[in-house]
C-alpha cells in the first residue's frame, strides 16, 4: 500500500535544489545600520598591527598600511552603546568591552560572550558603570565604581568581587593593574593593593603604599616592570620599593602603553618616553585629547572631536560630528541630523553643533558660526522636488542671553549655501520668538509654527505662497505651549502644542480648531499634544503625553462640534486593553503600506498594523541595535524601505519590507524560504507592486490563501483559509498587478 506520508528527504533535496540563493538572501540579509560619530576618540590599543579605538557608541579598527577602516557598533557586534572600557587579551585574542550601563562584552575569534551585568549585592544602589579592564592572564580585572571584579576568562563566570568602602560609603575604582600577582587599584580615595592569590574580597585587608597622597587617582598602568599612576596632574612610579615622582603634566587626560614606550597625554599633547623613563619626544596637537598612543614610529592622538589623530590626518569612519539627534530627515540616500534640542519642549539647551548633512557621498557639519551662531537646530524641512533645498530651523531665538535684540528666525539653503535668512527685519511677520518647525506642502506653501511670541506669548501659524506672500493666524493655547513642527494635509495645517492647557490646533488660516481634553473637543488624555500623523486612508493619530488617540476624517468630525477621538484597542490575552496607556509619544510615522511606526520616551519604537491592533515589531535597547528607548523622531524613506530613529544616543536605521511600488513586479522573492519546522511567524513576499492579488494554491491548484499586497509586500502566516496550518509541501504563489498586465509566481516550501 502506498504511504501517504510525504517523502521529507524527497522535499529537503528539492528545497536545496530550488532554493539555494533565496535562503542565501534571507540569512545574509543585514537589516540595521548605525549612523554614530565616532569622532570621540576614548581608548587607542595597538593589536596585531591594526589600531583599535573606542569612541562613544562604538569601535573601530585602523589598518595604517592601507588606511582601511572597519566599524564595529550594536548595529553588528556590539550589545550596548555608551562604551566606557576598552581593553585586549593577547592570550586569549579576546576585545573586551565596558558600558555605562554596566554591561561587557568579550569578542573573540571564534566566539563572543555577553555579560549583562556584574553581580552586585542588594545593598549596593550606585552606578553600575565599567571603568576599566584589565586582563592577567586567564582572570580579567573589573573596575567600577563599587570597587572590583575579578572575571574568568576561560570559563566566564564571576570570581570574587571587593567593595570598597570606608564608613559605609562606597567610593569607585578608575583603573586596576597587575604586576608580580599584586592588584593596584587607582581609586577615589587613592591607590590601594592586594596580593591576587589571597583572598581579595575583605577590604579590610587592602592597604595604601608610603609615599602617596590619599587623593583621587584617576589612571594607573605597569610599563617595563614598574607601576606608574596619576593623581590629577600628578604622576608617580614604583620600582618595586619606593614611589618616587615622576612629575607634574597639567591637564592630564589618559597614562596609556605600547610596546616600550609609555604615552602622558595632555589637552594638547602627548609626551613619549622610553624603557628607561627618559623623554624620547613631545609631540602636540591643534585639537583636544582623550588619549594617546605611540604605533611604530607615529603618535597618534585621540581627540574628543576629530577621530584619531596622525598630523592633519583625522581618521574615523565616517559619520555625523556627534551623536546628539532631535529629529532625522531623509531624501533618497540622504540624510540630515539635527542635533538640538529642547528642555520639556520650553526652554533652550543653547547647542551650537549646527547640524549634519549625508550628501550621498559623505557627511557634512554645517556649524553655527554659518548660521549666525544659530543654535539648536531642531528641524530641517527638505523640499520634496528640490534635495538641493531645505530650510533650517533653530529653537533658541537669540545668540545668547546677553545678546536679547538679536533675532535669529529660521534659513533656506541651496546647493549646500546659506540662501535666505527669514527674521522680523525681512519676513514682514513676527518671526521674533522661538520657531518649532516648518512644512513644504505640495503646492509650494511654506507652513511655520511659532510660540512665545510677544505680546502674552502667542502662538502663530505662518504661511508663505510661492510667490511670497506671508499670511499669519493666532492659534491661541497656553503662553508656555512650545509649537512642534506642523503637519500640513489637503489645506490644513495640524500644529501639536506639547505644553499643558494647549491642545491641538488645526488651521486653514482663516479657522482655527482644538483638539484637547475637553469631553466635547476630543476627550484626548492629555492636553499635552507632542505629534501628529495622517495615514493612507485619512485617519489622524495623535501622539499625547498619556498616550495615543486616533480621529476619522479628522476635519468633518471637528466641524460637527462635538466629537471623541478613539483609544487604540489592541487584545492582550483575551481582555481588550488600549495601545500605549500613559506612555508619551515622541513621533508617529506611517510607510506605504499603511502601518504605524511610533517613538516613545522611554519603551523604544513600536510597529503597529494599519488599524493598530496587531504589534508588527517592538524594539528596544534591550532587544534590538536600537542605542536607547528615548526616541526622538522617525523619519521612513519610501523608496528604500529604510527607517530612521533619532534617540538621545544617535541615530540607527532599519530597513523594512515596505517600499514605495508602483504597477511593475520588481525582483519578487519570499522568506523565510524554506519555512524550516518551529518556525510561527509569517513568510514576507517581497518586490510586488502595489495592491497586486496574491493567491497561494497547493501543488494541485486548490486555493489556500489569498491576500492584496501593501507597500510593495505580502505577508502569509502559513495557515489556509480556515485558520489551520497548512502541511508540509511546495506552494506556489500567483500574483497580478492592479490592472491585470503582468503576472509573476513563484513557490513556497515548508517543512513542518
Amino acid at each position: 500500500m502506498m504511504s501517504l506520508r510525504p517523502d521529507f528527504s524527497l522535499i529537503l533535496r528539492w528545497i536545496f535544489l530550488f532554493f539555494p540563493v533565496v535562503f542565501s538572501l534571507a540569512q545574509t540579509n543585514t537589516r540595521w545600520d548605525d549612523h554614530f560619530s565616532y569622532n570621540n576618540i576614548r581608548h587607542i590599543w595597538e593589536i596585531n598591527g591594526l589600531i583599535f579605538c573606542s569612541a562613544e557608541n562604538g569601535l573601530f579598527s585602523y589598518d595604517p598600511t592601507t588606511h582601511e577602516i572597519e566599524k564595529i557598533s550594536k548595529a553588528n557586534d556590539l550589545n550596548d552603546v555608551g562604551v566606557t572600557a576598552f581593553s585586549y587579551s593577547p592570550e586569549l585574542e579576546l576585545l573586551l568591552v565596558g558600558y555605562e550601563r554596566g554591561e561587557m562584552d568579550m569578542l573573540g575569534p571564534d566566539e563572543d560572550h555577553n555579560l549583562l551585568e556584574i553581580p552586585l549585592h542588594q545593598s549596593y544602589m550606585g552606578s553600575k558603570i565599567v571603568n576599566h579592564i584589565f586582563p592577567y592572564q586567564n582572570t580579567a580585572i573589573i573596575s567600577g565604581e563599587f570597587g572590583l571584579a575579578s572575571f574568568s576568562l576561560e570559563n566566564f563566570e564571576f570570581m570574587e568581587t571587593t567593595y570598597f568602602s570606608q564608613a559605609g560609603v562606597y567610593f569607585g575604582v578608575k583603573e586596576s593593574v597587575v604586576l608580580d600577582g599584586v592588584i593596584y587599584a587607582a581609586s577615589d580615595k587613592g591607590v590601594f593593593s592586594h596580593p591576587l592569590n589571597e583572598f581579595i574580597a575583605n577590604f579590610v585587608a587592602w592597604t595604601q603604599p608610603v609615599g602617596l597622597p590619599s587623593s583621587a587617582f584617576q589612571h594607573i598602568v605597569v610599563f617595563q616592570d614598574n607601576i606608574v599612576a596619576a593623581s590629577h596632574a600628578n604622576v608617580y612610579r614604583f620600582d618595586g620599593n619606593n614611589w618616587t615622582t615622576l612629575g607634574n603634566f597639567p591637564g592630564l587626560r589618559d597614562l596609556s602603553v605600547n610596546g616600550n614606550v609609555l604615552s602622558l597625554t595632555q589637552i594638547n599633547n602627548i609626551t613619549n618616553y622610553n624603557e628607561s623613563f627618559g623623554i624620547i619626544e613631545s609631540v602636540s596637537f591643534t585639537h583636544d585629547l582623550n588619549t594617546g598612543l605611540k604605533v611604530g614610529n607615529t603618535t597618534y592622538g585621540g581627540s574628543r572631536l576629530n577621530g584619531l589623530i596622525n598630523g592633519l590626518n583625522e581618521i574615523a569612519p565616517d559619520g555625523p560630528y556627534n551623536n546628539k539627534s532631535w529629529a532625522v530627515t531623509t531624501m533618497g540616500d540622504q540624510i540630515w541630523i539635527a542635533p538640538g534640542g529642547m528642555n520639556s519642549f520650553n526652554s533652550p539647551q543653547q547647542n551650537a553643533d549646527g547640524f549634519y548633512h549625508f550628501n550621498a557621498t559623505q557627511w557634512l557639519h554645517y556649524t553655527s558660526e554659518e548660521m549666525f551662531d544659530a543654535k539648536d537646530i531642531i528641524d530641517i524641512e527638505v523640499n520634496p522636488n528640490d534635495p538641493t533645498e531645505f530650510y533650517v530651523t533653530p529653537w533658541f531665538e537669540h545668540v545668547s542671553w546677553n545678546d536679547p535684540d538679536t533675532r535669529i528666525g529660521f534659513f533656506r539653503f541651496k546647493n549646500g549655501q546659506l540662501v535666505e535668512h527669514f527674521n522680523s527685519e525681512n519676513s514682514g511677520i513676527l518671526f521674533r520668538e522661538r520657531i518649532g518647525g516648518t512644512f513644504l506642502d505640495e503646492e509650494g506653501n511654506l507652513w511655520v509654527s511659532q510660540s512665545y511670541v510677544s505680546p502674552n506669548g502667542r502662538n502663530l501659524a505662518h504661511k508663505k505662497t510661492p510667490g511670497g506672500n506671508w499670511t499669519t493666524v493666532d492659534l491661541g493655547g497656553s503662553s508656555t505651549a512650545g509649537a512642534r513642527k506642523p503637519l500640513v494635509h489637503e489645506g490644513y495645517a495640524y500644529l501639536p502644542l506639547p505644553r499643558i492647557h494647549s491642545g491641538l490646533k488645526i488651521t486653514d488660516m482663516q479657522n482655527v480648531y482644538t483638539v484637547d481634553t475637553n469631553p466635547n473637543s476630543g476627550d484626548l488624555p492629555s492636553s499635552e499634544i507632542i505629534s501628529v500623523a495622517i495615514d493612507k486612508n485619512g485617519v489622524l493619530w495623535i501622539g499625547t503625553t498619556q498616550g495615543i488617540r486616533t480621529l476619522y476624517n479628522p476635519i468633518q468630525t471637528i466641524q460637527s462640534g462635538s466629537f471623541q477621538a478613539d483609544p487604540v484597542i489592541i487584545e492582550q490575552n483575551g481582555i481588550p486593553e488600549a495601545v500605549l496607556t500613559d506612555v508619551q509619544i515622541n513621533d508617529i510615522a506611517i510607510d506605504d503600506a499603511n502601518q504605524k511606526w511610533v517613538a516613545t520616551d522611554t519603551g523604544g519604537v513600536y510597529c503597529f498594523s494599519e488599524d493598530g491592533t496587531q504589534t508588527i515589531f517592538h524594539f528596544s535597547a534591550e532587544n534590538s541595535p536600537l542605542p536607547s528607548n528615548k526616541v526622538n523622531d522617525i523619519e521612513i524613506e519610501s523608496s528604500t524601505g529604510v527607517v530612521y530613529f533619532a534617540t538621545d544616543k544617535g541615530v540607527v536605521s532599519y530597513r523594512s519590507d515596505v517600499v514605495e511600488t508602483g504597477d511593475s513586479f520588481g525582483d519578487v522573492y519570499s522568506y523565510p524560504n524554506p519555512v524550516r519546522p518551529g518556525f510561527n511567524g509569517e513568510v514576507t513576499i517581497k518586490g510586488l507592486p502595489n495592491n497586486a492579488d496574491v493567491r497561494i494554491v497547493d501543488v494541485v491548484g486548490n486555493l489556500i490563501y489569498k491576500t492584496t499586497a501593501a507597500g510593495g509586500v505580502a505577508k502569509w502566516d502559513t495557515r489556509n483559509m480556515r485558520g489551520k496550518l497548512v502541511a508540509s509541501g511546495i506552494y506556489l504563489v500567483l500574483m497580478t498587478n492592479r490592472d491585470a498586465s503582468e503576472t509573476k509566481q513563484t513557490k513556497i516550501a515548508i517543512v513542518r
